[in-house]
């Protein structure tokens, strides 16, 4: 996604709304997700300040019970990106491309490109725990049953003989 400064500047000051759609280059292929994006713009001098929120619809794998889920992924965002070169000047780097110095986020040229801060934002969001529902109780640890569609037969005397110390602790209390 590119945004463009001259366009930004003519509304100095004021929040221009951009609706758009970027496929993610993750692994390369057509199966790289796609983020839907909500932005507001706006040129400050020397600045270009965007807000807004995107959100993905990703397939993972329930942590629990190793199912294949859908989930959507959102995330809020509000960016400072500093233009190094103004209008007229001229340094040879006119990309648009996004650099951090420091805790500041920094473009040269005319054309702020957001694909890069998108696709990290993207890759920050990630769920340590993906779970296909919040109620998920996931796999017996003795046969592997998934006990979201039946209870099994397993009780808890064939567990691993090495948990018997822990079983007589719960027992005494």
């Amino acid at each position: 996604m590119k945004l463009n400064v001259p366009d930004l500047r003519k509304a100095e000051g004021k929040f221009v709304s951009y609706n758009s759609a970027l496929r993610l280059n993750i692994a390369g292929n057509e199966d790289d997700p796609m983020l839907k994006i909500n932005l507001q713009a706006a040129y400050v001098p020397k600045m270009v300040l965007i807000k807004g929120n995107w959100e993905a619809e990703i397939e993972g794998e329930c942590s629990r019970c190793l199912e294949k889920c859908r989930y959507l992924l959102t995330e809020n965002f509000y960016e400072e990106f500093k233009q190094l070169n103004i209008l007229g000047e001229s340094s040879g780097k006119d990309n648009g491309i996004i650099a951090e110095e420091g805790e500041m986020f920094v473009f040269r040229g005319d054309t702020l490109n957001l694909n890069e801060y998108f696709r990290q934002s993207f890759l920050m969001s990630q769920p340590l725990k993906i779970l296909c529902r919040s109620n998920c109780k996931g796999l017996c640890s003795v046969c592997g049953a998934n006990l979201n569609y039946k209870q099994c037969n397993c009780s808890e005397d064939d567990l691993d003989p090495r948990w018997n110390l822990l079983q007589k602790l719960k027992e005494e209390q």
